[in-house]
């Protein structure tokens, strides 16, 4: 595969690009907010540092030169403001990807993400080659689920006791698309 110049995937209403070091204090921001994020994910931190979110930066960029990694931020068309950010993390030997998103609580149910998704399973397929998109969501997080049926993806079933974190272990919802 040849490197990949990522520049950015415009929708509608949003411009999804590389987040950059001037966006910091934003991601910071959003992800402070509320403890929500850290609840309904496995690798959002509450709270939120400023070295959290260069990690989250440094990890776009490494992904990026890497191709195991697209990280885009999620930006408002009209302004450009960042208001969350959404991922394809690559299994390169099985020619899949997980896909992996957050929006600004202030933007939810509007229909953001559910566009932010459709397009980056449109890249991953289209750009990437990609044959299989999947995504979990912990069980309590229905409205995560919602946005992956939206986006045109199918449930595949419940993984039992996924992962452990604060101290309880989490069910996963497993949703997948298959580039056909």
């Amino acid at each position: 595969m040849s490197r990949i110049q990522l520049s950015q995937i415009i929708t509608k209403r949003l411009i999804l690009n590389q987040p950059s070091l001037n966006d910091l204090g934003k991601i910071s921001s959003i992800l402070n907010a509320s403890e929500l994020y850290s609840k309904n994910t496995i690798n959002i931190p509450f709270p939120y540092t400023l070295d959290n979110a260069k990690f989250w930066v440094k990890l776009a960029d490494d992904g990026l030169k890497n191709q195991d990694q697209y990280i885009f931020a999620i930006r408002l068309k009209e302004s450009n403001e960042l208001i969350g950010g959404v991922d394809l993390g690559i299994d390169k030997p099985f020619n899949k990807a997980e896909l992996g998103y957050w929006l600004d609580q202030k933007y939810w149910n509007n229909g953001f993400t559910t566009e932010a998704v459709k397009s980056i399973i449109q890249f991953g397929f289209e750009e990437l080659k990609l044959k299989r998109i999947f995504a979990t969501h912990f069980t309590s997080n229905l409205s995560s689920g919602r946005v992956m049926e939206k986006a045109g993806m199918k449930k595949e079933g419940i993984l039992k006791c996924h992962t452990y974190k604060a101290g309880v272990y989490q069910d996963h919802v497993l949703y997948a698309v298959l580039n056909e």
